[in-house]
């Protein structure tokens, strides 16, 4: 399951955290982090599951034609 973790500090600074994203999934959050925050991103660090391959979900089908 993907998940964001959101801390607030007192002094209004947001760290966010991504878990369940492995590879670069986690960087399309970016973007909608920033906007519905009003902030922009001024340092970021990469977790192990940066690192990790995504898992990719395939679908084989055979289907049988006739004339």
């Amino acid at each position: 399951m993907k998940q964001i973790k959101i801390k607030i500090s007192p002094d209004g600074r947001i760290e966010a955290e991504t878990f369940g994203m492995k590879g670069k999934q986690c960087l399309k959050y970016i973007a909608e982090m920033e906007r519905l925050a009003n902030a922009v991103c001024d340092d970021s660090e990469f977790t192990k599951e940066y690192y990790e391959t995504p898992e990719i979900l395939t679908q084989e089908t055979e289907q049988e034609v006739t004339a």
